[in-house]
């Protein structure tokens, strides 16, 4: 039995299998935790008789219990409060399998809606691939259907679809420029906006569109929150572009309620917060206790594969005029990058395309250089995905960059990207063998939620089977290991928040964050665990979770 020196503990977990995940792979029976953390593993009778009086003891039954699990790439404060009031119109979700279904739904929300108040939803992303027409529906086609409300439609982050009363309150028109790294779409006869608008340009219309309340915020999170510890998850990076969001978790935090530990990153462009502001205030990646804290900051270089704005040095394969959207140009880029480097600001760069990928490298490698500092643990956001080719693997390596790759794109709507961008730019997609193998630092983000949920366990199920949501098994000789896909949510997440020495595994000292499992996933099948039911998620030693 090992055991740290403790009075009674809180908590005691036996008569299960135990996966520690520690680097000798060892397993036990039972373990105990006090104050919040793990004090002692081991046989069942041993730890049992560690109990006092106030000890909540959970016989697991012979269920197997593994590390919580964390999701280092989502969108949640921003999405969480969207998917409790926005319309939903997704095709993964809802029966939704051409334009006119679409326009249905939003037809009735607008029936139960007063005349002139916003109606907002949200589609999947690249859904225009599955719709039956091919194609996104356009302001016309809004206009049609829903004469008196101004619409607007989102299709993942990078695409949103208006109606002409919402252009006119956006103030959007034939005249209308784009917007640095953005894109208004006009018909090339008329001039007129299609209602089609990318990356930045839906800034335009955000500023119009209705905003949830404070109280509706703080409540978005929460659910989202809880949403994540149905599927074992204790810890989120979540991506905030406002202040707002930030207090908010404090707040949540200050009132007992908040149900996960969140790594904050603040967008520091195409933001209400700005690097300055932070470096100014003193603050450095740490910064915050073991519920909360600031992991880094977040830009993006390109615009998103799903509305075909990721930016490649070749034409998209289904337009051949079109290589992306920059936001992001190399001097600002470089600037920014250099200026959070030296603060102590840890960089979580998005980056989708070969041109983009490429932009963020010299980035670093520019901050590195001109002001020299080890384990900086800076990241490119959706690097691995794809195009990752031994000179760019090589300078990760040399730079000590970690790649954040999102397996749940390709789950979703590879078939989808494979018909924009085309086979030989995807002959080694999501290239996750190759990665470890030339030894990159790889961990699982699922880009969530909005377009889908949290859930690592699909994404591991992802990694190590290869079977996409579409049908195919993809570039099986990609496959990792269950232990590999694992690391990504537990032991080299923990690295990439800079909390190795807190979480990932089960071990003496560590947090007790534990997720139990209906089934042990390293006996069922790699394509089961998509399905694997947690049955109870404990976060610092407490019940978070129970199905």
């Amino acid at each position: 039995m090992k055991r740290r020196n403790s009075m009674h503990p809180d908590l005691i977990l036996y008569n299960g299998k135990i996966r520690s995940f520690a680097a000798n792979g060892s397993t036990f029976e039972a373990l105990a935790s006090a104050g919040g953390r793990i004090v002692a593993t081991g046989a069942s009778d041993e730890i049992r008789r560690l109990a006092g009086r106030d000890t909540e003891q959970i016989d697991l039954e012979g269920r197997t219990a593994i590390p919580g699990l964390t999701d280092t790439h989502v969108h949640l404060a921003e999405k969480g409060t969207a998917e409790m009031e926005f319309v939903d119109c997704r095709d993964f979700y809802t029966e939704t399998y051409s334009i006119g279904d679409i326009l249905q739904t939003l037809a009735k929300r607008a029936a139960e809606t007063p005349k002139g108040s916003w109606i907002v939803a949200h589609g999947s992303p690249m859904q225009d691939f599955r719709l039956k027409e091919k194609h996104f529906p356009d302001r016309h086609d809004l206009d049609r259907a829903i004469p008196d409300h101004p619409v607007s439609i989102s299709f993942g982050a990078h695409i949103t679809i208006a109606n002409t009363l919402a252009l006119k309150l956006a103030k959007i028109t034939k005249d209308s420029a784009d917007p640095a790294g953005g894109a208004i779409r006009k018909d090339p006869q008329t001039g007129e906006p299609t209602g089609e608008l990318h990356e930045r340009a839906q800034l335009l219309l955000r500023k119009a569109a209705p905003v949830f309340s404070y109280l509706q915020l703080k409540d978005g999170i929460v659910y989202a929150l809880n949403q994540c510890l149905e599927r074992g998850v204790t810890t989120v990076h979540d991506i905030v572009r406002s202040g707002e969001p930030v207090r908010a978790y404090q707040e949540i935090f200050k009132e007992g309620k908040l149900p996960a530990r969140v790594s904050l990153l603040p967008r520091v462009i195409e933001s209400f917060i700005e690097s300055k502001s932070l470096i100014e205030l003193g603050l450095i990646t740490g910064f915050g206790n073991e519920w909360l804290r600031v992991g880094g900051v977040k830009m993006s270089i390109d615009g998103g594969i799903t509305g075909r704005n990721a930016c490649f040095y070749d034409p998209y394969e289904d337009d051949e005029h079109n290589c992306g959207i920059i936001r992001i140009e190399q001097d600002e880029l470089n600037e920014t990058v250099l200026r959070c480097h030296t603060a102590g600001l840890r960089c979580c760069v998005h980056a989708i395309g070969d041109r983009a990928f490429d932009m963020a490298l010299g980035a670093y490698e520019n901050a590195i250089e001109k002001s020299p500092r080890k384990d900086h643990r800076h990241r490119i956001e959706h690097m691995g995905n794809w195009l990752a080719s031994p000179e760019r693997m090589q300078r990760m390596v040399r730079s000590g960059i970690i790649a954040i790759p999102n397996i749940a794109i390709g789950y979703y709507v590879g078939d989808a990207i494979l018909d924009c961008v085309g086979e030989k730019r995807l002959t080694k997609a999501f290239p996750f063998r190759t990665l470890l193998k030339n030894g990159v630092i790889i961990a699982g983000g699922s880009d969530s939620p909005g377009y889908w949920p949290v859930d690592p366990l699909r994404d591991i199920a992802a990694c190590v089977s290869r079977r996409m949501r579409w049908g195919d098994v993809w570039i099986p000789e990609e496959r990792i290991s269950l232990q590999e896909a694992f690391a990504m949510h537990t032991t080299t997440a923990a690295y990439v928040g800079f909390e190795e020495n807190d979480k990932g595994t089960l071990e003496v000292g560590k947090l007790a964050d534990i997720a139990v499992c209906a089934e042990d996933p390293f006996v069922i099948q790699p394509e089961k665990i998509k399905d694997l039911k947690v049955e109870m998620t404990i976060v610092g030693g407490e019940v978070g979770y129970r199905a």
